[in-house]
């Protein structure tokens, strides 16, 4: 699932991810998307982007 999220984010192409940094945003994650360590507002965004990927992954 973790890979996946990593391509699904590359292909997003935004700014702000790539300037976080891909493999950066995914290392807060396992391999179930389970975020795993980071400060508040990181998982804030992190909770943001996997709502939006599962949601997306639905269709």
């Amino acid at each position: 699932m973790k890979r996946k999220f990593k391509q699904w984010l590359i292909g997003l192409n935004e700014e702000m991810i790539n300037e976080l940094g891909i493999d950066e945003i995914v290392s807060c994650l396992d391999d179930d998307l389970n975020i795993i360590h980071g400060n508040e507002e990181e998982h804030k965004i992190l909770d943001n982007f996997i709502h939006i990927f599962e949601k997306n992954k639905r269709g």
